[in-house]
């Protein structure tokens, strides 16, 4: 029987896949995707189901949301909380939660079509009862809506909630503090609150069907790196390394990176946040790759740093060892009810009873969920279900010297599981894996 030329095609993209993977990963977690899951979002229900539990804890008052994501080379990434609340990937949409109103207490704003611009962008659909059915919202209005929506809605329930931490790094005032104040000069006696680490705290919690996306996450992470270490040589190129890995993520249905992959080798590897892959590598060195892929939505965060040369020097493996031992000694104390300051002390006594503490100048990880750094509680408690990273380092730039390990842990009701736990970790494991090629 003749075989389809697409099928071909698919088919050996799958085999070449299955070849890279760690030997676990195509039996567990979560199947290979079909091309039509690629980009898709959870069932309607689980984004309601938030959208509620976030009302509860607002109680009264007014919540507006707005979809404030980004474009990148893979087109506009959705916003990490309207994602989390709506699973909508449309630009420039706005969520109006409402939860003292009789009938109708959530909203979904979208921008109005433009026919000019969709011929460029793509077709965008109509608000029709299959879209409603499709986002699960009853009512669906066009962005032009807001105003008077927000008026009628204060005018009822005179509170207006910031539910979006603002951030940081971002000059001026937030969106959604910006509509408040106009809302407010149009209804008197309308004031506004904030519901503080409510809705960081509720993303950082993840249910199953969420851990098994990330695992899956991981594991085409994982594929990504092994596949780039058997490019890691004397005379290769950072970008060739890097090249690698993203290609496999591409083949397993990533659309984009987690974040801008982070290669660099020798003098590069003690740069944190080294952007460009551009060094030719050389014998003796280390070559630094913190990278990883994003799949569904969900980001994943790796480091390993290895021998260009297939073998530690003693003074390299010495450092090595040391950065792994605090990330041990980090693992060691996550449960709940540990915070992360806990664990950054664990680590960083290992590194400064060694001699190095002046080198270890980053903190020891972050949550990560549908952002790589993603929102959460970091003066709070752990708990069960969270999803941390855990990545200490040393970096003596006089030597040339840079070591980062970083893996994804998962706490759970007893304590905590590696989940990126496909690579080699120890330095006789990763020179074993490179002899090995």
């Amino acid at each position: 029987m003749k075989t389809h030329p697409f099928l071909a095609f698919l088919l050996t993209a799958y085999m070449t896949v299955a070849a890279i993977l760690p030997t676990h990963a195509l039996a567990n977690d979560l199947p290979l995707p079909k091309l039509t899951e690629i980009n898709q979002t959870q069932a309607p229900s689980v984004y309601s189901k938030r959208r509620e539990a976030l009302m509860k804890q607002m109680g009264d008052g007014v919540a507006v949301v707005y979809a404030d994501g980004e474009d990148d080379a893979a087109g506009y990434r959705q916003s990490g909380d309207f994602l989390y609340l709506t699973g909508v990937l449309e630009p420039g949409a706005v969520l109006v939660l409402a939860p003292k109103e009789r009938t109708y207490r959530e909203f979904l704003l979208l921008p109005s079509r433009d026919p000019e611009a969709e011929r460029w962008t793509g077709e965008r659909e109509n608000i029709s009862a299959a879209l409603r059915c499709k986002y699960g919202f009853e009512k669906i209005y066009r962005k032009d809506r807001l105003v008077a929506l927000l008026t009628d809605l204060a005018s009822r329930s005179p509170t207006f909630w910031q539910v979006t931490r603002p951030d940081p790094e971002k000059v001026g005032k937030p969106k959604d503090l910006q509509i408040y104040a106009e809302i407010q000069e149009r209804v008197p006696g309308v004031t506004t609150k904030t519901l503080g680490w409510a809705l960081a705290k509720m993303r950082s919690i993840h249910d199953e069907p969420e851990l098994a996306i990330m695992q899956r996450t991981i594991r085409i992470s994982e594929a990504g790196h092994l596949a780039a270490w058997k490019a890691v040589r004397p005379g290769a190129s950072e970008g060739e390394v890097r090249a690698e890995a993203e290609r496999v993520w591409r083949i397993q249905g990533s659309r984009r990176p987690a974040y801008e992959s982070i290669v660099g080798s020798g003098p590069n590897s003690t740069i944190l946040h080294y952007p460009r892959s551009e060094r030719v590598m050389q014998d003796g060195e280390l070559i630094l790759m913190d990278m990883a892929s994003e799949f569904s939505h969900y980001a994943a965060d790796i480091t390993r740093t290895l021998p260009v040369n297939g073998k530690y020097t003693p003074e390299q493996r010495k450092v090595y060892d040391i950065v792994l031992r605090a990330q041990q000694a980090a693992f060691a104390m996550v449960r709940p009810g540990v915070t992360y300051e806990d664990l950054d002390k664990a680590a960083r006594k290992v590194i400064d009873e060694a001699g190095y503490g002046d080198y270890f100048i980053h903190g020891l990880g972050h949550f990560v969920g549908l952002d790589v750094h993603d929102a959460g509680a970091y003066h709070e408690p752990l708990q069960a279900g969270m999803v941390i990273t855990l990545e200490p380092g040393i970096y003596i730039p006089e030597k040339s010297l840079g070591v980062r390990i970083e893996d994804e842990v998962l706490v759970t009701a007893d304590g905590v599981r590696y989940l990126s736990d496909g690579l080699p970790r120890s330095a006789d494991e990763i020179e074993r894996w490179m002899a090995s090629r």
